[in-house]
């Protein structure tokens, strides 16, 4: 009787002493005395790893958290761009409602802390802007080949990422009723140690950055990023889209501007613009317009030699001297500066097509246009490696916002991918999973059997000019015919469709499927993986593959 006393007051004192709490009191600060780190997500764990108490740190770095006293733990810190951090600590004979101190430091993992606000364009300096809440970023890693951060509608104007040592970054921001983005930044590639692109004004800058960081590893940036947003009344003046007196030529700095119309018109493929050419009031006005129509003219065909712009979404007109920006009207003398000021050409939105973007993620638009480079550069020849679907935004990015998987949305190609060439031919996609519905009269369901072939019927194809995604089953060594068992049992299972692709290896590969999106492409797939193990997606165009 003695014995299971002791025992049960041993059980009460223990449980009375794991239920009395102990305060941790801490903070967390980067490395050097950087400052204090909010956001650091706190979690105790006995030593056999399991979840005790969490919590997370404040603006001001601190945080506190209640565990049982009388026993040792664990206490991990996480938070993005940041090494992860695990401490010991015990509470063995703490007293109830005693706290402990901590401080933790933490250490930035190697790169460039960008943090890029939005905000609208300034127009005019007595015009207020706002900063810009909603809106759509993505950021793809051109290195690695995957997605860094997908924000649906962000609830701040504020991101960050950390820009990594080889890495290239594309960064896209989407907003309604503002022009699409686009920004990249190089992270040491060919000779650029901190390359920036779009972003305006970044501080502090680079040269700072470089001295004050760790052996050039670490560094802070803050870029102020403004959106312009789309007005359909107001005309933009293309800068320095000058001509010489009485002549529609181009000037070389000309076309470095009008190039930065094809990248405006590359990533809001929605716009319909008119290019509008003016002249100055010197010559008749039948001649000035004659001389203004070709100078829009000149401008339209310049960006129509960019694969990305399609003739219908430019219109050019000659306005002649009917738009003065100043007072040299006729008999006004004026010198040749302020003459050569009305000789300009003006962009303007005059309507919009259907965006073939608009329900595209950043990673298919990028796979559409390395695709188009592609074909347009004569490579049609080579593999072509296509950005990875899917994937997960990796440890080393802010948002505020949560992260989600990248989905796999439809990928299709434009109609015209090469205007030196042909449009490609494509195949109308069936609809559903093209599982053949025919009805066999006998099977045998026993495994490693071959099933009665009565009925079943092959209708085997050449892939000819197809376009789209086809998902391989299996090769051959030869060539097969209809009547093989391995593809009667294809037509059985999967689609009595079959095509055969003849491979630079001598071998013969199979595959079946009208797919035109990926996404469709990829289920089919993880229904035909488990009975045909080798099976895979190739993306096909013109009958050639471009991936594997």
């Amino acid at each position: 009787m003695s014995r299971i006393i002791t025992t049960i007051l041993f059980l009460l004192v223990t449980t009375f002493a794991f239920t009395q709490k102990v305060t941790i009191d801490g903070y967390v600060f980067e490395k050097y005395n950087r400052g204090f780190l909010n956001d650091v997500i706190v979690t105790v764990l006995d030593k056999s790893e399991v979840l005790v108490a969490e919590g997370r740190s404040d603006i001001d770095g601190h945080f506190t958290i209640e565990v049982p006293a009388g026993k040792a733990y664990f206490i991990d810190f996480s938070k993005k761009i940041f090494k992860n951090k695990r401490e010991n600590i015990s509470t063995v004979g703490k007293n109830a409602g005693e706290a402990m101190y901590l401080k933790t430091e933490m250490e930035r993992q190697p790169g460039y802390l960008l943090e890029v606000t939005l905000a609208e364009k300034r127009i005019a300096e007595e015009i207020p802007v706002d900063a810009i809440n909603g809106a759509r970023i993505e950021i793809y890693n051109h290195t690695t080949k995957k997605m860094e951060m997908v924000i649906d509608s962000a609830k701040t104007p504020v991101f960050s990422i950390t820009l990594q040592q080889g890495n290239e970054y594309t960064i896209l921001v989407r907003r309604k009723d503002f022009y699409n983005k686009r920004l990249h930044a190089n992270v040491n590639i060919n000779g650029c140690y901190l390359c920036m692109d779009g972003f305006g004004t970044v501080n502090p800058g680079v040269v700072s950055n470089l001295t004050s960081a760790e052996n050039n590893m670490l560094g802070t940036l803050i870029a102020n990023v403004g959106m312009e947003r789309i007005d359909t009344n107001r005309n933009i003046v293309i800068q320095n889209i000058y001509y010489s007196s009485n002549s529609a030529d181009l000037w070389t700095e000309a076309k470095q501007e009008l190039d930065k119309v094809i990248t405006l018109l590359k990533n809001n493929p929605s716009l319909v613009v008119e290019l509008g050419s003016h002249t100055d009031s010197r010559g008749s006005d039948a001649a000035n317009k004659t001389l203004s129509q070709l100078r829009a003219q000149n401008a339209v065909n310049y960006i129509l030699t960019s694969p990305w712009i399609e003739q219908s979404r430019l219109k050019a007109k000659g306005y002649g001297e009917s738009k003065l920006v100043n007072e040299c009207e006729d008999g006004t003398p004026c010198n040749d500066e302020k003459h050569q000021r009305n000789r300009r050409t003006e962009l303007k939105i005059i309507g919009f097509t259907n965006d073939p973007y608009q329900d595209k993620s950043l990673l298919e638009i990028i796979h559409q246009e390395e695709l188009i480079e592609f074909v347009n550069k004569g490579e049609g020849e080579k593999e072509y490696k296509a950005p990875q679907p899917e994937t997960t935004p990796n440890n080393n990015t802010i948002d505020n916002s949560e992260f989600r998987q990248v989905p796999s949305k439809d990928i299709t190609l434009p109609e015209v991918i090469n205007k030196k060439n042909t449009s490609p031919s494509v195949s109308t996609p069936t609809t559903g999973d093209i599982i053949n519905s025919k009805q066999v009269q006998t099977v045998d369901n026993q495994a490693n059997k071959p099933i009665a072939t009565g009925d079943v019927k092959v209708s085997l194809k050449p892939i000819g000019e197809y376009s789209g995604y086809k998902v391989e089953l299996f090769r051959a060594t030869t060539a097969l015919s209809a009547e093989d068992p391995d593809l009667k049992m294809i037509a059985y299972e999967v689609s009595s469709d079959i095509f055969f692709d003849k491979l630079k290896t001598g071998e013969t590969a199979y595959t079946v499927g009208y797919f035109q999106n990926w996404g469709e492409t990829e289920r089919f797939l993880e229904k035909v993986i488990a009975k045909y193990p080798k099976a895979k997606i190739v993306d096909y165009f013109k009958g050639k593959r471009l991936g594997e």
